[in-house]
C-alpha cells in the first residue's frame, strides 16, 4: 500500500516589524551607552533582554550615545522582530523581572524605512544643577556646587548669545574624541536656564549634537555664573573655532536625555498584526456554517434538536459540542 504523502505545514508571516522604543535609565551604574568589552551597558542590557524574550540575537539601534553616568526620560532606539501581539505586552516582558534602572515607557510600530539616529529632526537634552549640597537621594541626578549663588542674569545672557545654526567644534569633546566623522554646525534652537529655588536647570534643544557639546556648554555657563568669564566670551570661543581647556566639561550625573523629535509623518503607526485575527474570523466563519453542514450530512443541528437527512431513516442524531 502506497504511502499516503503528508500534508504540508501553512506557512505562516515571519516577516519581521520595526518598533521604536523609548526607554529611561538611570546611568549612574552604567559605562554608558554602547556595548564595551568591560563594564555593563545600557545596550547590553536591553539587546540582552530582547534576545532572551525573542530565543534570537536581537540588534539595536539608538537615537544617539550617552556617556556613563548620563541619564534618560526619552531616549529612544529601534530594532527589527517577528511579534504577533500588542505593543503593551511586548513592553511588560521587557520591563518583567529585574529593572536594574531601566524602563520602557514606550513602543510602537513604525515604518520598516524608519531609522531612529538618522529621522531624529532634533534632540532635548538637561542639565540640573543644586546651589549647595543636595540631600542624599538627589546626588546622583544633580551636580552639587558648594557654593549657594550663581549669576543667572549673565548665564542667560550668554545663553541668548550661542542661540542659532553654527560651528560648534569649540564646544566638542577635548582631544576630539569621537568626533573625527561629526559635521560640527548645529542648529541650537534652545538653550534656557531656570531657576526654582536652589535648583537651577538648564534646558537645551537643537538640530544635534556633538560628541559632549550639552555638557561643555553646561561648563560654560557655569563659568559666566562663577563670575569667572564675561558672557561674550562664550560667543568668542565658539567662533574661534579651537578646543581649549578653558571651558570645562560638567559633570555627567546632571545630565538628563530629555526628548528626541521626529516628524509624525516619520511615525505611521503600523496596524496590529491581523494573524491571530484572521486566525479567530476563520474559526468563527466554520462554526457559523457547521450546523448547515451537519444537516446536510444528516447529522442534527448544533442545538442539541433532531434532524432528518439521507440514509438516517428520518431520525438524525443529534450533534453534541
Amino acid at each position: 500500500m502506497a504511502k499516503s504523502k503528508s500534508a504540508k505545514p501553512a506557512k505562516t508571516n515571519l516577516t519581521p516589524e520595526r518598533f521604536l522604543v523609548r526607554v529611561a535609565y538611570d546611568g549612574t551604574d552604567y559605562k554608558g551607552w554602547q556595548i564595551q568589552d568591560v563594564g555593563r551597558t545600557i545596550q547590553g542590557e536591553l539587546e540582552g533582554r530582547l534576545s532572551r524574550i525573542f530565543k534570537t540575537p536581537i540588534t539595536i539601534h539608538a537615537s544617539g550615545r550617552t556617556d556613563g553616568g548620563v541619564h534618560s526620560v526619552g531616549q529612544c532606539f529601534h530594532f527589527d522582530a517577528f511579534w504577533p501581539h500588542p505593543c503593551k505586552r511586548l513592553m511588560h516582558a521587557i520591563n518583567t523581572g529585574e529593572q536594574a534602572g531601566l524602563l520602557i515607557t514606550h513602543i510602537q510600530r513604525v515604518a520598516a524605512d524608519f531609522h531612529c539616529r538618522s529621522s531624529a529632526t532634533g534632540k532635548r537634552y538637561r542639565y540640573e544643577i543644586h546651589l549647595g549640597f543636595p540631600p542624599p537621594w538627589e546626588a546622583r541626578y544633580c551636580l552639587g556646587l558648594n557654593w549657594d549663588t550663581l549669576d543667572v542674569k549673565a548665564m542667560r545672557k550668554g545663553a541668548k548669545l550661542l542661540l542659532g545654526r553654527h560651528d560648534f567644534r569649540a564646544y566638542g569633546a577635548t582631544h576630539r574624541q569621537g568626533m573625527e566623522n561629526e559635521y560640527p554646525v548645529k542648529d541650537l534652537r534652545r538653550l534656557e536656564v531656570r531657576q526654582k529655588g536652589r535648583r537651577i536647570t538648564i534646558i537645551t534643544e537643537a538640530s544635534g549634537y556633538l560628541y559632549k557639546m550639552v555638557r561643555r556648554l553646561v561648563g560654560g555657563l557655569l563659568r559666566v555664573g562663577e563670575g569667572k568669564m564675561p558672557p561674550e566670551r562664550l560667543l568668542a570661543y565658539r567662533e574661534e573655532k579651537v578646543i581649549t581647556a578653558e571651558i570645562p566639561t560638567a559633570p555627567a550625573r546632571g545630565l538628563f536625555m530629555d526628548k528626541v523629535f521626529y516628524d509624525p509623518a516619520d511615525l505611521r503607526p503600523r496596524k496590529q498584526p491581523d494573524t491571530l485575527k484572521s486566525l479567530g474570523a476563520k474559526l468563527d466563519e466554520l462554526k457559523k456554517g457547521l450546523p448547515a453542514a451537519n444537516e446536510r450530512r444528516g447529522v442534527g443541528p448544533a442545538d442539541g434538536s433532531a434532524g432528518k437527512g439521507p440514509g438516517t431513516g428520518g431520525k438524525g442524531k443529534a450533534f453534541q459540542k
